[in-house]
């Protein structure tokens, strides 16, 4: 047992006798309890055996046999979290609740899933790759939900780079893999060699198992004995060779068919780090990675404006935990002619490093920003717990002391002593780990020839070979595949769900306190101190909101100014009871023993002379281009829901212009008039910025704080007196969604439909959110996902608006999967019965009031101050839910057959697939005009693509 400060708890070690199952127990208050369980999987080759593994045994299990019962469980469920991750040396699994009993209910199935999983064969056709075949005389298609998630995976140019960079690193080991399973590969995988790669590897004497949180450690600890006590101890899965070390450096260069002809290029620089991580320990790679990028003028980026090159990639720098340490530094937009000059600019930098160090202030803020990370354990929507896992477990995996990697807080405070004293150990870490380091790779990847179709030549040759006799046969097989999804979704009988009276009856309260423009908020969180001031853009013309994001950046990023982990700038739109609103908001957070720095950098940030370089806007229009770009490839679901809110009410509208395809029209627009008219874009950019800052406008969110003052003195020293005079424009936002389609280079979908439910005169909250979230797990989660091989499906619903979002993403169908959303309606209709309204309560009770990170639940409460949505609200919503009807989800099912057809419609995909559907099914969307999303795939009119 170990006390851990730091994590508010305690740390207990333990081995299960039987088997040698390593258990970890951090114990503390945490109301959100995780439960994680990983085991080393070494890739033998490239068929990604262990990502499909980890689909695979979500599908069935000997103690839970349905099909699908962890669709089920989304139902019958308050679960918080339930995901797997497939990494290059092993496969977690974790879960997440905050009701004891649910808890309990998630472990048992989850451990049966991976230790006892029935990994049938029809399950695994439908998770890795099949044909399919519609009719005897058709063309074979393939499918499954892994081979359509790693087509689109590898089709993302970013991806393929570091997916090749870790191969030339690594040559000879499995990291060498590709570990999620290359396309043309997957095939090859067979059923046999699964169950084989099951047996090698998921053995509890291989396992790590994590707990966090409040649980009753006891009554877990013996929930997991009885899973692990039918097992003997097994031979343990052998360990990572370390890898052949390089005695120099090489340089790998690779063409690439989805770069544009004559366009620009990627570029990775990358080290195997020695064993020994130096006098100043693990962290002291963190802090120097965070001092080459975690700044606006940091290192690495200013490097490339010098060059004129490029950007960074995101997502890097980053260091992983492998048998070896590695890290990884990504970009983008390289002229391949420059890959030489970035490459010895860099290292000149490094050399300059080693020598000279750094200087006082950077590294200070380093340390704040690497101890401020280790405080919140923040990242994205994962549960705390998670967080912290994730950074332990590489390292623990390879050996380490999980409770040693932990405890940080010593290790950071010899940290600072070390660094702060002199920094003799850092420059040495940087010249040992980096300059002076041949374990090195340079990676391009520059524009190629197109690259040939395998997959459409394998397919062809599959169908030459096929028989009448067999084309039959596999038109048969498709067929059935189709209709097994069933008239009744996932099956839940025989599954530990909770019962109604099981739910709670109240929503949670987070504390707040109005007090005139300031929110004083209580996060519960401990040693930080959080500043959210947003700047209401409610009047602003759509070039007034187009302008909102690059001006964020602008105000924060100047030269000089904080890391941007320590305050950046987001725009956010919602509707709500009293308004809807928009607003870009500056977020600052910092250790709370240096509460008053935070506000005085803010004050100093937003309050300097504003006079921004053009060179500087030119690249963040740029730098936001090609994030959008990006996201069309990685979170097409995302863009395409942005598109369907558009045509709902103001904030949809909103939204879609500061964030969505809305945006990147815009920006792509601002870009050519800042080549012809700098002066003019620079002027608007100062204008709008003196307009935001009125008064009227701020409003700042505060947690950590227990007194309004310092909020007060921010808003003070940066307001701008109100002018009567300023016109406020009728609120618009330029063209909303109706039924469009947009072509990006990815050889799978997304696609989204929307219902308007007020607008067919349904109203009742509370069943849409129970027969949506049904539809969700059981009709879309068979038919677009199981059957339709999707990667993804969902529904996401605003109660606000009465709007569902019906979207698919990585998905290899377009028409198919808009008539299964449809036919929800009909299905729900089928279905409804008193045992599918109480699952499907528990599961809408569970997404209504699931916890927020305290970084995304400041701007969540902030929100909810201006728009009106009060805690009285949201109790009355979760009533609404608790006495809902069968009844009520009939009727909405009767709504969803009016409101779909008349809805919009929105989908981006590969060309040649919308020409198709288009083909098949004349006006079921037009080609959109205003939206282009690259230059190298314009935009086409519908009559272009009829013609």
């Amino acid at each position: 047992m170990r006390p851990l400060p730091e994590l508010g708890g305690m740390a207990w070690r333990f081995t299960h006798r039987r088997t040698g199952a390593d258990v970890v127990v951090v114990a503390n208050e945490d109301p959100n309890m995780l439960f994680a369980i990983t085991f080393p999987t070494l890739p033998v080759d490239d068929t990604g055996a262990a990502h499909i593994l980890e689909h695979l045994v979500f599908r069935g299990s000997r103690t839970y046999p349905m099909p699908r019962p962890f669709a089920g469980l989304l139902q019958g469920s308050l679960l918080t979290y339930l995901n797997a991750t497939t990494g290059p040396d092993r496969t977690s699994y974790h879960l997440a609740s905050q009701s004891k009993a649910d808890m309990g209910n998630l472990i048992d199935v989850m451990l049966d899933a991976v230790l006892r999983p029935l990994l049938r064969k029809s399950a695994f056709e439908e998770e890795a790759w099949h044909l399919s075949l519609d009719e005897p005389l058709g063309q074979p298609r393939s499918g499954g939900v892994v081979h359509a998630e790693m087509r689109g995976h590898f089709a993302i140019p970013g991806n393929r780079l570091l997916e090749e960079t870790r191969a030339a690193l690594l040559p000879g080991t499995v990291y060498a893999k590709a570990y999620g399973g290359a396309p043309g590969a997957i095939p090859d995988l067979t059923h046999s060699d699964l169950l084989a790669f099951h047996r090698r590897h998921y053995h509890p004497s291989n396992a790590l198992i994590f707990l966090w949180g409040a649980h009753d450690i006891q009554t877990r600890l013996d929930q997991i004995a009885r899973h692990l006590d039918t097992f003997d101890r097994g031979e343990p899965t052998p360990r990572v060779d370390a890898p052949s070390a390089f005695k120099v450096p090489r340089s790998v260069r690779l063409r690439l068919g989805q770069l544009a002809p004559g366009g620009l290029g990627l570029m990775a620089m990358s080290w195997v780090l020695p064993a020994d991580v130096g006098s100043l320990g693990p962290l002291g790679r963190e802090l120097m990675t965070l001092l080459l990028s975690g700044r606006p003028d940091s290192p690495l980026p200013e490097i490339l404006r010098t060059l004129g090159q490029g950007r960074i990639l995101a997502g890097t720098p980053s260091l992983q935990a492998l048998r070896q340490p590695v890290i990884t530094m990504g970009f983008e937009a390289i002229d391949p002619g420059q890959v030489g000059r970035v490459k010895e600019a860099i290292l000149s930098q490094l050399d300059l490093f080693a020598r000279q160090g750094f200087e006082a202030g950077c590294l200070e803020q380093a340390l704040d920003l690497l101890e401020l990370r280790l405080r919140e354990n923040v990242s994205g929507p994962r549960p705390r717990g998670l967080v912290v896992l994730d950074r332990i477990l590489g390292a623990w995996r390879h050996g380490a002391d999980p409770i040693d990697c932990l405890n940080h807080g010593p290790a950071l405070t010899r940290l600072r002593a070390r660094v702060t004293g002199g920094q003799d150990a850092l420059r040495e870490l940087i010249r040992t780990d980096l300059v002076d380091n041949p374990h090195r790779v340079t990676l391009s990847l520059e524009p190629g020839p197109a690259e040939p179709d395998t997959e459409a030549e394998r397919l062809a040759a599959l169908g030459r070979q096929l028989s009448m006799t067999e084309r039959k046969a596999l038109a048969r097989r498709t067929a059935a595949r189709r209709k097994q999804a069933g008239p009744t979704g996932a099956t839940p009988h025989g599954l530990p769900v909770l019962s109604r009276a099981e739910l709670p009856h109240d929503i949670t309260r987070v504390p707040t306190q109005a007090r005139g423009p300031v929110l004083l908020m209580d996060l519960g969180e401990v040693g930080l101190v959080r500043a959210d001031l947003t700047m209401d853009l409610g009047g602003l013309s759509p070039d007034g909101l187009g302008y909102a994001p690059v001006l964020g950046r602008l105000m924060v990023e100047g030269r000089g100014n904080a890391p941007t982990d320590l305050i950046h700038a987001e725009v956010w739109s919602r509707a709500g009871p009293r308004r809807s609103a928009a607003g870009l908001v500056l977020r600052g957070k910092g250790l709370a023993e240096r509460k008053d720095e935070l506000i005085c950098r803010m004050a100093e940030m937003i309050g300097a002379e504003f006079a921004p370089e053009p060179l500087r806007v030119a690249a963040i229009l740029s730098e936001e281009i090609s994030r959008q770009e990006g996201r069309l490839l990685s979170a097409g679901h995302q863009v395409v829901n942005l598109r369907l809110r558009a045509s709902n009410g103001l904030a949809g509208a909103m939204a879609d212009r500061l964030d969505g395809l809305g945006q990147l029209g815009f920006l792509k627009r601002l870009k050519a008039r800042m080549a012809t008219s700098p002066d003019r874009v620079l002027d608007e950019l100062r204008s709008l910025r003196s307009r935001l800052l009125a008064a009227s406008r701020l409003t700042l969110g505060l947690s950590g704080l227990d007194d309004p003052k310092p909020g007060r003195m921010l808003i003070a020293a940066v307001a701008r007196p109100d002018d009567p005079r300023a016109p406020r424009p009728q609120e618009s936002t330029g063209p909303s969604c109706s039924r469009e389609a947009h072509a990006i280079p990815l050889p799978v979908q997304a696609v989204g439909s929307a219902a308007d439910l007020p607008k067919v005169g349904f109203h009742r909250i509370g069943a849409a959110r129970i027969g949506l979230g049904a539809i969700s797990t059981g009709w879309l989660w068979d038919t677009v996902r199981v059957a339709g091989g999707a990667y993804g499906t969902t529904v996401m619903f605003d109660s606000q608006t009465g709007m569902a979002s019906f979207l698919s993403f990585r998905d290899p169908h377009i028409l198919r999967t808009l008539d299964a959303y449809a036919q929800s309606g009909a299905w729900l209709r089928r279905v409804v019965n008193p045992d599918l309204l109480d699952r499907a309560m528990i599961g809408a009770v569970g997404a209504l009031d699931r916890p927020l990170p305290p970084d995304s639940q400041a701007l969540d409460l902030l929100q909810r101050h201006l728009v009106g949505l009060t805690d009285d609200l949201r109790q009355a919503e979760l009533e609404a839910v608790l006495s809902a009807t069968s009844e009520d989800l009939v009727d909405l099912s009767h709504a969803l057959d009016a409101a779909i057809p008349e809805g919009p419609v929105a989908v981006l995909g590969p060309d040649a697939a919308l020409r198709a559907a288009l083909y098949q099914r004349p006006g079921v969307f037009q080609f959109a005009e205003d939206h282009e999303v690259s230059e190298a795939t314009p935009s086409r009119t519908a009559a272009a693509i009829s013609g």
